[in-house]
């Protein structure tokens, strides 16, 4: 039975640190052709995604050019073609204004003809209006190609600055530097032109590369090329003899590196007149302790190696050498033991390992390997081979014999292998996942995958018993003034779940696993209760608290919950306007019938009401209207634009001003940057929220400046 909560405990753990890693991105939506009440569940099946949808609904061509000319838009989402203004004119204007935008087109029904007719119009894809999880993996595959294509725009414009600059620098540098293809010179600085004797760099241009040598040595140059070429290397340094324009010669030093000129791949040569390179092993390349190659260099040369592979046919793994015990070591025996123990580590590598495969320390503890060999099998073999060998070696020190252990983690190197950095830290990753410090292991690296139905199901069930047992806990994060006055200090209440280890877990980041309505009705009552209670304590010590509780549609669509708040304010004599409610505006929408008996049932017991996740859909307008909140959070998604843009969206402060103008209270959420406070002061923002006022606590004790 122990097993089985461990279990559970580490399951809602997994699922909450992989949703904890997904970043809330800002969504820009355009709606072609639907209904509010068709966008409005959308938007919320984004949201509970962990992404921060802003949806516009549009209607005519010329709203649809204006939006276009407004800003980037991420995504359309169209039904099928309308009479006044429907998908085609809109491909048309697409395809005009050359707009990257990825349309996604809703059908009513799955139809393979529905589909081909939607693929032929160049949608990106056909998706059933009422198939939501379909529609959910088709939103996040086409932001996710998005994003790359952006990626890729961005980093060809970054390319051709890189170039423009490299050849200014080429022609202002005082190494003689060149261009040229397999066979003939394409550019040379004036440096170039001095060394081989000529007045003008431009005469050079189109001649052959071979006359720049004496007639001997023309075929170990054209060698040297082919090498070069033939092995994909990024670098080459070797000596000839050189050949000035009055045939008198030189001892020239060349080195090769791959480089681009016009946008396409080319030779760079630089050539000295004398060498300047020594054989002797410096420092700068190899680690001084163990004699391999230092984390500066070895990161150069898996740099080289990623590059090698983008072509494909160039597969190879990357070891990540961790050797477990040794701050234990350090510790116990100081940094000479830690030292011996390195260079016996590195003996047994080359030893072990073929010298054809790089090897290098990264770290005090951190050793890797370029494991030239695109087979795991052989691999995880010679990485085993490796753990054996250090589990019986046994180092002397001062008479002493201590053994030590490693973990080794893998990762393939590919075509679609991230940067240096991310490719090592997947490598390490593996090593830290075997947890033993006693035994060596090896473990290959596997990315993470989204929870199965069975993860769900266990989820579930784990959840259910965190509700049995109780393992909830409260935090508080106050909601601070900015231009409103308020007598009442104002705080939202957080609920968290506890593991086995007391550490905190928020359910939201898995409550879209685990979609059962006793479950969210039970933790929201459960929430509430506690609310309630703390405050009749902090009136007891003479604190006056506002606070902010967030409830699901499940909870507000339960008819007993507005009997059952009406019996507890009478139990702990509570003034019901100390209490505000948060519903969210997409949910709102798409039940606006259940959500306005349930706000109405609200101001009749005197609570008070607050709309969260104002303005991300189109709809918003109309939610206000029938709901008359007290107070509006708008949504996340313009305040971290606000954070990046170089200014105040001028539709920013007209809904600031229109809400204001109804008698709104307006609450900025996501506060996390100190410069962003002056810009929502200007646009006339009340309240403000988030990680720099402060982050949540488990009491109400934030300075609110008072007197």
């Amino acid at each position: 039975m122990r097993e089985a909560v461990t279990t559970s405990d580490a399951l809602l753990q997994r699922l909450s640190d992989q949703r904890r890693q997904r970043l809330r991105k800002n969504v820009q939506l355009l709606f072609l052709g639907l209904r509010p009440e068709e966008t409005d569940p959308i938007i919320s099946l984004l949201r509970g995604a962990r992404l921060a949808p802003r949806g516009r609904q549009l209607n005519t061509e010329d709203e649809f050019l204006e939006a276009l000319s407004e800003r980037a838009w991420d995504l359309i989402i169209c039904t099928s073609e309308r009479e006044d203004f429907g998908i085609k004119h809109a491909m048309n204007h697409l395809k005009r204004f050359d707009k990257d935008i990825p349309v996604i087109q809703l059908v009513p029904h799955a139809d393979s003809q529905l589909s081909l007719q939607g693929l032929k119009a160049n949608m990106q894809a056909v998706v059933p209006l009422e198939e939501k999880e379909l529609l959910l993996i088709t939103i996040r595959r086409e932001l996710e190609h998005l994003e790359n294509r952006r990626r890729m725009r961005q980093a060809e414009a970054q390319l051709n600055e890189a170039e423009k600059r490299g050849r200014m620098l080429m022609e202002r540098s005082t190494l003689a530097i060149g261009y040229f293809d397999a066979e003939r010179l394409l550019l040379a600085n004036n440096a170039f032109a001095l060394l081989f004797g000529y007045d003008n760099p431009t005469k050079l241009e189109g001649k052959l590369i071979d006359m720049f040598v004496v007639p001997q040595d023309s075929n170990e140059l054209h060698e040297q090329v082919r090498y070069f070429a033939e092995e994909n290397l990024k670098e080459l340094i070797f000596q000839l003899t050189g050949r000035r324009a009055d045939d008198s010669n030189f001892n020239a030093h060349i080195e090769l590196q791959e480089t681009r000129l016009n946008g396409k791949p080319c030779v760079q040569v630089i050539v000295r007149a004398e060498s300047t390179q020594s054989s002797k092993k410096s420092f700068s390349e190899h680690d001084p302790i163990t004699g391999l190659y230092n984390a500066e260099f070895f990161q150069r040369r898996l740099d080289e190696i990623i590059q090698a592979a983008l072509p494909g046919g160039h597969d190879c793994q990357l070891f990540y050498i961790n050797i477990n015990n040794y701050s234990s070591i350090r510790a116990d025996f100081g940094s000479d033991c830690c030292d011996h123990i390195a260079r016996d580590l590195a003996d047994l590598l080359k030893t072990q390992i073929n010298p054809v495969h790089i090897k290098g320390r990264l770290s005090d503890a951190g050793f890797c390997v370029i494991f030239h060999d695109p087979s795991p099998d052989k691999a995880a073999a010679a990485a085993e081979k490796l753990c054996t060998a250090i589990s019986k070696h046994k180092s002397s020190l001062h008479n002493t014999e201590l053994g030590f252990t490693c973990s080794i983690g893998i990762t393939t190197i590919t075509d679609s292998s991230p940067n240096t950095p991310l490719l090592i830290e997947r490598a390490k990753s593996a090593a830290d996942s075997i947890s033993s410090n006693t035994d060596s292991g090896v473990m290959f690296y596997l990315p993470e995958v989204s929870p199965t139905e069975q993860d769900a199901s266990k989820a579930m069930d784990a959840l259910k018993k965190a509700i049995e047992e109780q393992q909830f806990k409260l935090l508080y994060q106050p909601i601070v003034p900015l231009s409103y006055a308020s007598q009442l200090s104002h705080y939202e209440a957080l609920l968290r779940l506890l593991d086995k280890n007391n550490n905190e877990i928020s359910p939201s980041l898995f409550l879209e696993t685990v979609d059962i309505a006793e479950l969210s009705t039970t933790m929201d009552r459960w929430v509430i209760q506690e609310c309630i209670r703390h405050l009749r304590e902090e009136l007891n010590s003479g604190n006056r608290h506002r606070l902010f509780i967030s409830v699901t549609k499940r909870t507000w669509g339960d008819p007993d919950i507005l009997i059952w708040l009406s019996e507890k304010l009478r139990e702990f004599r509570i003034p019901a306007d100390l209490l505000v409610f948060q519903i969210s505006e997409s949910e709102c929408s798409s039940h606006l019938v259940g959500a306005q008996a349930f706000a109405d049932g609200l101001k009749k017991l005197h609570c008070l009401i607050c709309i969260k996740h104002f303005g991300c859909s189109s709809n918003a307008n109309q939610v206000l209207r029938q709901i008359s909140p007290d107070y509006v959070k708008i949504d996340g998604s313009f305040v971290q634009e606000l954070a990046s843009a170089s200014s105040i969206d001028a539709s920013f402060e007209e809904m600031i001003e229109a809400l204001k103008s109804q008698g709104k209270i307006t609450i900025a959420p996501l506060v996390e940057d100190p410069k962003i406070m002056s810009r929502l002061w200007k646009s006339g923002v009340g309240l403000i929220q988030g990680y720099y006022l402060q982050p949540p606590r488990e009491k109400m004790d934030y300075d609110f400046f008072e007197g």
